[in-house]
């Protein structure tokens, strides 16, 4: 525990000595017939980036259970001048130069404020189970909500072998509405983290400060991370 714990803070000074990281969210329409196609060139743009990028922390794929032709991309970058280098490197052109015959005219991003970020090097496999949630705080409750979801998601990071990343944001437009993208091992590791002493707490100690939840359901592409990241914002 100690030992991992000890390489999480070295993470977290290491985030610190740079300006805060950014965090993107994209929801992105799918032409049809095209998921293959987007699927494949974004396999690339992922793998390529983590692979020869060093600033590219974090780079997710996933979709909608739903609607497969509705997707979302999840990206983390120690900071501007990194995700600067990813906007010119060969593998994003491409990404770009295919768009126009793979994406539909929905293309949204969201407009967030990272507020917390934590990972483990992930190996995605058949089992990976991904999470994202909207909540909508009442605003007299901001304060003490993000103290606790911060410490709670701290702790998960640390004390569950399962838990493998965990992101939260604000929106910057509406401070009160979080953002929540989390990767566990299995749907066994997201339930073991439900029971958990500090979730219970969390749940307890939130249940009357949430006005609104919204559960994306979704299911991974294509996850890639360096890994080892932690980044907190100020309280």
């Amino acid at each position: 525990m100690m030992k991992k714990l000890a390489i999480l803070m070295t993470a977290l000074f290491t985030l610190s000595a740079h300006a805060a990281p950014v965090f993107n969210i994209f929801e992105l329409g799918i032409a049809h017939g095209k998921t293959a196609r987007y699927d494949a060139v974004g396999k690339h743009n992922i793998r390529t980036s983590i692979a020869t990028e060093q600033g590219t922390l974090a780079m997710y794929s996933v979709k909608q259970k739903a609607n497969p032709n509705m997707v979302y991309m999840v990206e983390l970058y120690a900071d501007d001048a990194a995700y600067q280098v990813h906007r010119k490197s060969p593998q994003y052109a491409e990404f770009v130069k295919q768009s126009p015959q793979i994406l539909t005219e929905h293309k949204v991003k969201f407009d967030t404020v990272l507020q917390f970020a934590g990972d483990k090097k992930i190996t995605q496999t058949a089992d990976t189970k991904t999470n994202f949630v909207s909540v909508s705080v009442k605003p007299e409750h901001a304060a003490a909500f993000k103290a606790i979801v911060l410490d709670e998601m701290a702790q998960s990071l640390q004390k569950e072998n399962g838990v493998l990343a965990m992101y939260a944001a604000t929106d910057a437009k509406q401070p009160e509405k979080w953002y929540f993208f989390e990767i566990y091992a299995s749907e066994a590791a997201y339930q073991s983290r439900r029971a958990t002493p500090h979730f219970q707490k969390y749940l307890n100690e939130t249940q009357n400060m949430i006005a609104d939840t919204k559960v994306y359901v979704i299911s991974p592409s294509e996850l890639g991370n360096q890994g080892g990241q932690l980044w907190t914002a100020e309280r």
